[in-house]
């Protein structure tokens, strides 16, 4: 089944990150854009001594926060702010400071935490967390109550120069550990929902496993044989992001780079393994340039008829559609 465009706009800049609140109508979108400055760039030396100079890059975004009605028809802007490139940004599910709370991985080393204040219906900047130096990007963090359950370490943060390291604390977040993971960029990191004090991450080369792959293919793993993958299926376009559906553990939602948005439906999945396949029941191929980023209202069947809200972006044209899957 393909889907069909409930509504969309354009962000300006382009986007990579998108991310539904708990609230089931209200999501953010995260933009990266880059900016060179020529004038600080000259040739190499006609005799080969001395070497060019490269001109300065600037990388710069925006968070955009939006509000949907239930069938998704009308798409509103409500908040945005500017600051680093966003490489990923995550909603914590527990309340962090009495607030929800949206955790913003960005292009010059920060971890940026924004409070969502019920009453104003906004999001209040509460802290900047320092991970690196201002020319290493953030690239990817989760938070660790998925499940609701959480231990000291609050969020896992994966950085361009192949370091991962973990924050935690009480009223305020602070770098708590930090290892060299990879020689290489990890692009992915994340909490095991069901046993916090286990971080899983992934790289282009992984040193560790990932179910998220280059190579157009999904893998899904048992963590007790985190090297051979229960089930591989064909997805197509290159995998960047995965979300799972909130309340349905079989189905699947991927945002495909060059292979559109779909949604995957494994068949006979529990904790005991599984006994089919894996079927794409869903496309969405509304979006003209390579598809970053994507994911479910938490408020599944909210839409009339008992279908689900999905929320996507892609890059080089940055756009944010809104459509809906069938929920059956």
């Amino acid at each position: 089944m393909e889907a069909t465009s409930r509504s969309s706009t354009d962000t300006v800049f382009s986007a990579d990150a998108i991310e539904f609140s708990p609230d089931p109508l209200i999501f953010a979108c995260g933009t990266y854009q880059i900016e060179k400055d020529e004038t600080n760039a000259t040739p190499a030396a006609e005799d080969g001594d001395g070497d060019a100079a490269e001109p300065t890059v600037s990388r710069f975004g925006r968070c955009l926060l939006y509000e949907v009605d239930q069938d998704g028809s009308n798409l509103r802007e409500v908040q945005r702010f500017d600051g680093p490139a966003i490489l990923d940004m995550k909603w914590s599910t527990e309340r962090w400071n009495d607030h929800v709370t949206l955790a913003i991985a960005d292009a010059k080393g920060h971890v940026q935490l924004h409070a969502w204040d019920d009453t104003e219906k906004r999001l209040k900047s509460t802290q900047t967390i320092t991970c690196a130096d201002e020319k290493t990007l953030c690239l990817s963090l989760d938070w660790s109550d998925r499940r609701g359950a959480t231990g000291a370490e609050k969020l896992v943060v994966s950085i361009s120069d192949g370091t991962v390291c973990t924050l935690g604390g009480e009223s305020e977040l602070s770098v708590t550990s930090s290892w060299a993971a990879h020689d290489f960029e990890p692009w992915i990191a994340a909490f095991d929902c069901w046993n916090p004090s286990t971080v899983w991450t992934g790289c282009e080369q992984p040193t560790f496993v990932n179910k998220r792959t280059y190579d157009e293919s999904i893998r899904i793993f048992d963590r007790r044989k985190p090297l051979s993958p229960l089930l591989t299926h064909a997805a197509g376009g290159g995998l960047w992001r995965l979300k799972w559906h909130p309340t349905r553990p079989e189905r699947l939602l991927a945002a495909a780079m060059h292979g559109g948005f779909c949604v995957v439906d494994f068949e006979g999945l529990s904790s005991e393994g599984i006994t089919g396949s894996g079927k794409t029941s869903t496309v969405f191929n509304g979006h003209d340039s390579l598809a970053y980023g994507v994911d479910w209202s938490k408020g599944a069947g909210a839409v009339q008829g008992g279908r689900d809200l999905v929320a996507s972006c892609s890059f080089y044209d940055h756009l944010v559609h809104v459509w809906d899957v069938e929920n059956a």
